[in-house]
């Protein structure tokens, strides 16, 4: 199994075994294996945006290299939202799934018809770059309206342990299996992750792991969006097409727009962008076709 924090992971391996419910002996081991580390990120707000350049952070001015531009769509600036300095969280890729150095960036559009954050991925610049040399802070365009700057906040990295989104496919055996899963077992567990392992990071920012989906499960919202799926009567029709091509996605970016360290929030709200890959391209290291999903409450 992968290398962690043996505390923590002991604690909840303690948790699931003792819980007073209805799982046979034998599914709370499956669901112990089902355990998956991430990494926990917590954000520190900032009068100013005086980090040194290269560091990990929420809004302000991106660090890019020197030949590379502000990213725009139709000669507009898209707004720059996060960038993830991977060198400061290989301590924490406990399972060797990221490269050792290079940085995420996240610029997202904005939809003018509800003033926020498009949900549509060719309405988003989110890129990996892995040579970092010749890094410059990049000054706001002229063009870029004054509301469209997000305050910037430091981003610190920690170990995280994940369980699988309660509907997704992973868990079918277990909500197929006992009634009420998620009342007498599932919910009481993820209330003892975010209570007591880590209340004082409890944001829903995170790099790799299982997804924690506002609604249900975000591979789901991945491969619906591979199948080009644009309504209810769709998604109703192909529902056994989308159950199989979400085994193929992994979650590999939570950006939360509720984090109170931030002002994602006014164009965000109440809600969470999710960045994600298939499963073979993450193997190869590959960040040139990321899909995005948005999550509100």
């Amino acid at each position: 199994m992968f290398s962690f924090k043996k505390r923590n992971l002991d604690k909840l391996k303690k948790f699931i075994r003792k819980s007073d419910n209805k799982l046979s002996n034998e599914d709370r081991e499956g669901i112990i294996q089902l355990i998956r580390p991430s990494i926990g990120i917590s954000t520190k707000k900032l009068s100013s945006d005086n980090l040194k350049i290269g560091k990990s952070k929420i809004g302000g001015k991106p660090d890019m290299p020197e030949n590379i531009d502000w990213p725009t769509l139709n000669n507009s600036p898209l707004i720059f939202c996060a960038q993830y300095n991977v060198a400061e969280m290989k301590k924490y890729d406990t399972e060797n799934l990221l490269p050792k150095e290079g940085m995420f960036y996240i610029f997202l559009g904005i939809n003018e018809e509800w003033n926020g954050f498009s949900i549509d991925e060719n309405v988003s610049k989110i890129f990996f770059i892995e040579n970092l040399e010749n890094l410059e802070r990049k000054e706001y365009p002229e063009s870029l309206n004054e509301d469209n700057k997000i305050d910037p906040a430091e981003i610190v990295y920690f170990e995280r342990l994940t369980l699988p989104d309660d509907e997704n496919y992973k868990l079918l055996y277990f909500n197929e299996k006992y009634e009420d899963f998620y009342f007498y077992f599932y919910q009481e567990t993820d209330e003892f992750l975010t209570e007591n392992l880590y209340e004082p990071f409890d944001s829903m920012h995170q790099i790799l792991g299982e997804d924690r989906s506002i609604q249900s499960s975000v591979v789901y919202d991945f491969a619906k969006n591979e199948l080009n799926i644009k309504n209810d009567e769709e998604h109703v029709e192909k529902w056994n097409d989308i159950f199989e091509y979400s085994k193929s996605y992994k979650l590999l970016i939570q950006l939360d727009c509720m984090d109170s360290n931030t002002n994602l929030n006014k164009f965000g709200g109440t809600g969470v962008f999710y960045i994600g890959l298939k499963e073979e391209e993450l193997k190869k290291m590959k960040f040139d076709n990321l899909r995005i999903s948005y999550q509100s409450t």
